[in-house]
């Protein structure tokens, strides 16, 4: 892989960045050069997809479409999206151009799955978890650190593909993106504003702090081992414990307050004493 990244480094002029090395510690999936089942598959689907049963031939479209984005990605964490055709793709799967044109017409139809599947699915967890009325504000920071950092684990390779490509993207695509990432900062935000204004949370900049809880979580997809030590549940509770402990408190309000008239209380009680038991 580090000479194939030589030569992708070779041909468009570019110097070797830190995300390029960092490349070389995730583990990306091979490309084989050929996939007998799937090109069978897809074979059918194109030549008489058409006249079969709708359900049958939408199950099988689907399976490909997934492998066909499967491959593509890794091709896109290894080479950007510039640097990588479609026929690159068809060769990654084992499949002929043409035939890749039936699950995708265009590069650009990759990359709006590709989005569509990271950075709007992750603004959609923020939504969801600001709806949920069974948690606590502070809570809530915790499960939307939990919810993301399990998504990104799950999805790697499609985190860094699009992290490499950002600057790439077609107009239309790259403002989806945009807009998508606002969401998710600002559905952040408003959990910890929320946080902050229920007593649970510090004073603190709700922005800087939304930066880096997110950059912690979007961070597991370029050192996260799936066979490793960790498993992604144990991560994904580590990283939401830090979420909450970096906004939190480090007593309620309320609570201190009850403590310090009971501790108060205390204190009177014992000067009674003293008083009712002096000479």
């Amino acid at each position: 892989m580090e000479r194939h990244r030589r030569t992708a480094c070779g041909r468009t002029g570019k110097r070797r960045t830190y995300a390029d090395r960092l490349i070389g510690k995730v583990d990306m999936p091979s490309a084989p050069r050929k996939k007998p089942s799937v090109k069978t598959v897809a074979v059918k689907a194109t030549r008489g997809g058409a006249q079969e049963p709708g359900r049958k031939s939408g199950v099988r479209k689907d399976v490909l479409s997934s492998e066909v984005l499967d491959r593509a990605v890794g091709l896109f964490a290894q080479r950007g999206f510039a640097g990588t055709s479609l026929k690159d793709v068809a060769d990654a799967v084992g499949l002929s151009r043409s035939a890749i044109y039936y699950y995708f017409p265009s590069k650009d139809a990759l990359l709006e799955e590709l989005l569509t599947g990271v950075t709007v699915s992750a603004a959609r967890i923020l939504d969801n978890v600001e709806k949920r009325s069974d948690l606590t504000p502070i809570e809530k920071i915790g499960v939307a650190a939990h919810d993301l950092v399990m998504w990104v684990t799950e999805r790697r390779l499609h985190f860094i593909a699009i992290d490499r490509s950002e600057n790439e993207l077609p107009p239309p695509i790259l403002a989806r993106h945009r807009e998508a990432k606002r969401r998710v900062l600002g559905g952040m935000m408003r959990l910890i504003d929320e946080a902050v204004a229920g007593g649970e949370a510090r004073a603190v900049d709700s922005r800087v702090t939304a930066f880096a809880i997110i950059g912690m979580c979007n961070w597991t997809a370029w050192w996260f081992v799936p066979d490793g030590e960790l498993t992604a549940a144990t991560v994904a509770d580590r990283i939401a414990d830090l979420a909450m402990h970096s906004v939190r408190r480090a007593r309620p309000a309320d609570a201190a307050s009850n403590d310090i008239r009971s501790l108060t209380a205390e204190i009177r009680g014992i000067l009674g004493l003293i008083d009712r038991g002096a000479p």
